[in-house]
């Protein structure tokens, strides 16, 4: 497991999307919410992995459509590199 924090993480997303990282709350809804399409969506996974040092799969990043759990996987599934 890693430890990535809360406002760690919501402040990349802030970064990415352009929205205020205290908008963010683990019920955000990717698409909706942070109007991302699925290029985006692998686009932000691309540089949370990257901003985060973890090696994931990106297609179980691209099939949640709430942060928090696109959070979670992060933290539980990411691995991280050497």
């Amino acid at each position: 497991m890693n430890n990535i924090s809360w406002d760690e993480f919501t402040k990349e997303v802030s970064d990415y999307v352009g929205v205020d990282a205290s908008e963010i709350t683990k019920d955000t809804d990717i698409y909706e919410d942070l109007c991302l399409d699925s290029l985006g969506v692998f686009g932000l996974g691309t540089q949370l992995t990257e901003t985060f040092g973890l090696t994931v799969a990106l297609s179980s990043v691209a099939v949640v459509s709430k942060i928090g759990d696109m959070y979670d996987i992060l933290n539980e599934k990411g691995v991280k590199n050497a």
